[in-house]
């Protein structure tokens, strides 16, 4: 036998389907391949990219796999390793996410090309003293009582609206501009810097002014496969759309229904936009290894996917579809609800979610929020600590920390040693001592003691943290971090946690995309579902009814959503229609 077939009958041993086989091993070089949640999308990309990559019949070049996150990566790299074939993803082949590509392949080679620097451009990695003094740096806006209101070129935005660039500030989008502030992100690359939001905006401005560069990019990735498609927002689109006109061949892979970032530019039309435009075939996979068909069969009502099915009847009778009529605004029926039937169905609650449709709802979970008054640096910080105690994100508190650190201290030439090297002893040294400040809860203060006390224990820590590193503060730390903005809370807790009888999981149905969890409750306001139905009774295609449907089919075995009161008086039957259930009433009493 020869590899070939070996590695053929290594991907049969794994149980695809007819869909996910026809998808690996189809002879096509590009399709739409529209996927269904749970529909083993990932693991399919992940086959046809070793399926082509190891039947490779380009003379020159490689095949790129790209995704939006470092986990879907991650996944690949492990799934092409396990069936022997790490040699695929060295050279001249290439897995990583869309930035990464960008990054390695167009910016990092020809960015300083744009303004003709001598020095490559790197990622922005924060403002330092000298750059808000920067006046070429910055972009002036309309203010209260007519003053002017400097906005720094790191938070603009740039995004095309039609055939038009426009820019917006990555704090608001009130403020839009047409070409006003492209002269001070020109300087801010010019000086070797860009932001994320940046990046690609960039990228695709150099292929579109030197299309020779896109020639070249077309002829060494000949074939690109694009996993979570839907998520390709509009510079992505462009970037796409340049290399197949110069002639690659791309597989998309994703679904429109499973679209929900319309913040990041994604739009549901693209992958349908493009498989017309591009005169490409689509092929359907359909059938979830996540959902039982009865959740699939209510979920599926949601959106246009009449195909969408489950793995099979459900592990217990009561594993279903439920709709709650909510009274309380801590949403303590639908918890009830959750926890009742999770108990009384044997899948407990070890794998439970609440997912939320906002951060609004899930503050409300969370408990009473007093630290969104305070503001500059003192805000920053507090956010660090909330997100280390209430959402156990380590890596984004550090970030937060070393921001206002930059701020502080961004004249020392430690920072500059630490860009040049990422890798080096000085760089590793610093992380380490702002994670293990961050960790550590009489440093980084949690965000449950009173404000006054809070923002004293700071204000000494911070000032201990720079001392250790050995940091130069060009900035008073005690003006910088102020109880500004507490006004009447300063005798009060900065976040005053609810405590639920028993801990779940809170996350918005955004953070929750991608994963299968066995118990999942859904929450959102009157506004929400009403406007979720309202788009399903219209026929529209709007964010809130995709978002709806993403955080339903996250569900393995059992699925409630809460419903307030009043839409639920209003639209119980036409919920009940779709094939959800009504919660039985001993649930609601089971406190």
């Amino acid at each position: 036998m020869d590899s070939l077939e070996q590695l053929r009958q290594e991907i049969f041993a794994q149980s695809p389907t007819g869909e996910q086989r026809e998808a690996i091993f189809s002879e096509e070089p590009e399709f739409l391949l529209r996927a269904a949640p749970g529909s083993g999308k990932t693991w399919t990309s992940c086959r046809r990219f070793i399926w082509r990559a190891a039947n490779w019949s380009h003379p020159v070049g490689g095949l790129a796999l790209l995704s939006f996150t470092n986990t879907a990566i991650n996944e690949f790299k492990t799934a092409t390793i396990d069936v022997g074939r790490r040699d695929l993803l060295s050279d001249p082949n290439y897995v990583g996410t869309f930035d990464s590509f960008v990054e390695r392949y167009i910016l990092a080679p020809f960015g300083h090309l744009l303004t003709g620097a001598d020095k490559r451009p790197k990622l922005f990695p924060g403002p330092r003293p000298g750059d808000w003094n920067n006046r070429r740096l910055m972009v002036w806006k309309d203010g209260a009582n007519g003053w002017k209101v400097s906005v720094p070129a790191w938070e603009i935005v740039p995004y095309p609206e039609g055939t038009k660039l426009r820019f917006k500030t990555s704090k608001s989008s009130d403020v839009q501009w047409t070409s006003k502030p492209f002269p001070s992100i020109y300087k801010l690359l010019s000086i070797g810097f860009y932001t994320h939001a940046q990046r690609i905006f960039w990228a695709c401005k150099l292929l579109n002014e030197k299309p020779h560069i896109a020639a070249l990019l077309a002829r060494r990735f000949p074939e690109i496969i694009v996993d979570e498609a839907q998520d390709t927002n509009a510079w992505l689109l462009f970037l796409l759309n340049t290399l197949h006109e110069k002639g690659a061949k791309i597989t998309l892979i994703g679904d429109p229904d499973q679209c929900i970032y319309e913040f990041s530019m994604a739009e549901a039309t693209t992958l349908p936009n493009l498989k017309n435009k591009w005169s490409i075939p689509e092929k359907p996979l359909s059938q979830s290894f996540r959902c039982n068909n009865q959740i699939a069969s209510a979920a599926r009502n949601l959106v246009c996917n009449s195909s969408f099915t489950g793995y099979g009847e459900a592990i217990h009778s009561l594993c279903k579809a439920y709709v709650v009529r909510e009274t309380s605004k801590e949403w303590s029926d639908s918890i009830s609800v959750l926890r009742s039937l999770a108990e009384h169905s044997d899948i407990g609650m070890d794998s439970a979610a609440i997912l939320a449709r906002g951060h609004g709802q899930l503050k409300k979970l969370q408990g009473e929020t007093n630290f969104t008054s305070l503001e500059g640096k003192a805000k920053t910080m507090a956010e660090a600590a909330f997100l280390r105690d209430a959402e156990y994100d380590y890596h984004g508190a550090s970030k937060k920390v070393e921001g206002v650190l930059r701020e502080l201290t961004g004249d020392d030439p430690l920072w500059q040693t630490i860009d040049d090297s990422p890798d080096s002893r000085e760089c590793q040294s610093l992380k380490l001592s702002i994670w293990q400040f961050v960790k550590n809860k009489k440093r980084l203060p949690t965000v449950s003691i009173i404000g006054e006390e809070w923002v004293q224990t700071v204000r000494d820590q911070l000032k201990a943290l720079i001392k250790e590193i050995g940091l130069n503060c060009t900035k008073s730390v005690n003006r910088s971090i102020t109880t500004k903005g507490l006004k009447g809370k300063k005798s009060l807790p900065l976040f005053e946690p609810t405590r639920n009888s028993i801990a779940i999981r809170t996350d918005t149905i955004h953070k929750a995309k991608g994963e299968s969890i066995d118990s999942v409750l859904v929450i959102g306001d009157s506004k929400f579902w009403n406007s979720v139905m309202r788009a399903v009774e219209e026929g529209a295609n709007t964010e809130a009814r995709r978002v709806a449907y993403v955080g339903m089919t996250r569900a393995r075995h059992l699925l409630v959503v809460g419903l307030p009161k009043g839409h639920c008086d209003r639209y119980k039957e036409k919920w009940i229609g779709w094939g959800f259930k009504e919660a039985p009433s001993w649930a609601y009493e089971e406190k």
